[in-house]
């Protein structure tokens, strides 16, 4: 039996630690397979550790595989995000799907996604679009009247996500879920909440308690930040003759860009610049991410970017499950950077490049050597 995770790990908390203990409390003889987002995440932000970082850390705290979640699925909307996601768990053969909730409310989830095939679904999210609602709110005040439910938090928000991808791509996993208890909006209070966290640390708060010891240890040495790139992107944006090539860019935001990026003194000021009602704050930083690194229209149009399970570490039981899938897995399986993978990783291979902009030149030239050359770290 194995159980699949989706995680981002940015970074590592005692959460994450409860919902690995958990789902071994449930199943003691599964295989925990960690998907893991690499070295950027889905709001556009970059991983505040390196995703071999994070490989090691997912080992030393319970998991048995862990698979790269692809840049292209991994910095995308929430139900992109979420069919990426679903695909490579498909292909690992797992059989149970698991997953934090603040409402621990699987039925009532499951409402949502029924919700969507309601005959006035469509014609309740344009008539609160007419009202100068963006997109995400006129998708949730359009359920909220459908259903009676009103789901607001982020665990929550992706579970319905998965569930959408699940009966999409008729992945029969069972559900395990483990309930969140964070208070998300105690503004003074650490909590285990990866933004709460990275918030902690850039502030020099007291973080410890939240996080287990290594991972600590590992957080103080610095972190990757978003502001670290504000200068390439700024580079980038102004050198650039038509903004609208890139995925998410449109002429009102192209021409916003070229404004407001002589005017911002950092990321975060510049986030606040093209804020508008129709373009949210993680709407503007995936776009912005997606700029930095390169990712066109084109390029997606074309269909360029097919899944494929890249193996970043695993256990001796990680290797067995791997073994057992491997003549029946219906994606290519990645174990180390080859000639014949290029094209499935050219993407990866630019956007880690990207990322070590942030690092030392000496880890700045492993982390780009690695991605070619780094077999997958094994642990026993």
């Amino acid at each position: 039996m194995s159980v699949g995770i989706i995680a981002e790990f940015n970074p590592f908390h005692n959460g994450h630690q409860k919902l690995i203990t958990e789902v071994k409390k449930k199943y003691p003889d599964a295989t925990v397979i960690i998907l893991l987002s690499g070295n950027f995440q889905q709001r556009g932000i970059p991983s505040c550790l390196d995703k071999w970082t994070k490989t090691e850390i997912a080992l030393n705290h319970g998991a048995d595989l862990v698979v790269e979640l692809p840049f292209y699925y991994g910095t995308q909307s929430a139900d992109t995000f979420a069919i990426g996601a679903i695909k490579l768990l498909k292909a690992l053969q797992i059989d149970v799907l698991a997953f934090g909730s603040e409402s621990n409310d699987l039925e009532g989830l499951k409402t949502f996604v029924e919700a969507e095939e309601d005959e006035n679904f469509d014609t309740l999210v344009q008539v609160f679009l007419r009202m100068g609602y963006n997109y995400p709110t006129s998708l949730s005040k359009a359920l909220l009247e459908i259903t009676g439910k009103n789901y607001q938090l982020p665990n929550d928000l992706l579970a319905i996500s998965y569930l959408k991808a699940m009966k999409k791509e008729q992945a029969n996993f069972d559900i395990f879920m483990v309930k969140r208890e964070n208070n998300y909006h105690e503004e003074e209070k650490i909590v285990e909440s990866a933004s709460s966290i990275r918030k902690a640390i850039l502030n020099k708060k007291d973080y410890h308690e939240v996080v287990p010891k290594d991972v600590f240890e590992v957080l103080e040495n610095g972190i990757v930040t978003q502001e670290d790139y504000f200068p390439y992107l700024t580079y980038k944006i102004l050198v650039t003759a038509d903004l609208t090539v890139y995925l998410g860019v449109d002429t009102y935001l192209a021409k916003k860009l070229k404004e407001k990026i002589l005017l911002a003194k950092n990321y975060q000021e510049l986030l606040e610049l093209l804020h508008t009602k129709n373009h949210t704050y993680n709407y503007i930083s995936r776009t912005l991410l997606h700029i930095l690194v390169g990712l066109t229209k084109e390029e997606v149009n074309n269909n360029e970017f097919q899944p494929y399970l890249r193996i970043l570490g695993f256990t001796k039981k990680g290797q067995q499950h791997l073994n057992s899938i491997k003549k029946s897995c219906t994606l290519p399986m990645i174990s180390k950077f080859k000639r014949e993978d290029q094209e499935l990783l050219k993407l990866e291979k630019k956007a880690t490049t990207i990322y070590a902009l942030a690092l030392p030149k000496k880890e700045r030239n492993v982390l780009i050597q690695n991605e070619s050359s780094k077999a997958p770290i094994r642990k026993e």
